[in-house]
């Protein structure tokens, strides 16, 4: 009856630690994880940026040239948007949220003397298009590469330093 009981208990105990057995290397990560997350994911950047700006951003309408150029269009409407302002040591900044093309893309843009520079990017942050809006006149691509990504970088860079949670 002894070695009865012991045998039982055996098995019982092989029963037990041939699941563990199978998990593997992360086998400790993984059992932890059944019972809970000690430490919660973060989110890329861009999505970031996506949640603040929808969060705190306000509800307008954007007049459609400068976006049509850049390839956002509404049907000749005015885009949706959400939009956060800021004043920075050398203008206006904005920061413009839109989903028209069913994925969320920003737009940002900064008066420079009597001239708008807008810049769209995707969430990952590269630039897609940058064009510039004279007061009274029409909307033009910025065909200076250079100037072009030196202002979008100084944009951005803006943008995110005051981003919550950097």
């Amino acid at each position: 009856m002894v070695q009865r009981g012991f045998a039982r208990r055996a098995l019982l105990g092989a029963a037990l630690a041939l699941p563990l057995g199978a998990c593997g290397k992360d086998s400790s990560r993984q059992i932890s994880s059944l019972f809970g997350s000690s430490s919660p994911k973060l989110l890329p950047r861009g999505d970031r940026m996506v949640r603040w700006v929808y969060n705190a951003g306000h509800e307008t309408m954007m007049a459609p040239e400068a976006f049509a150029l850049m390839g956002i269009t509404n049907e000749g409407r005015d885009i949706p948007a959400r939009q956060l302002g800021e004043d920075g040591a050398d203008g206006r900044y904005v920061i413009s949220l839109v989903e028209i093309r069913k994925v969320w893309e920003f737009v940002l843009h900064r008066k420079q003397g009597e001239v708008l520079v807008f810049h769209n990017c995707d969430r990952s942050f590269k630039r897609l298009a940058s064009v510039r809006y004279p007061r009274n006149g029409r909307p033009t691509f910025i065909a200076d590469a250079a100037f072009a990504d030196a202002d979008f970088q100084q944009q951005l860079a803006f943008w995110i330093d005051r981003m919550p949670g950097r």
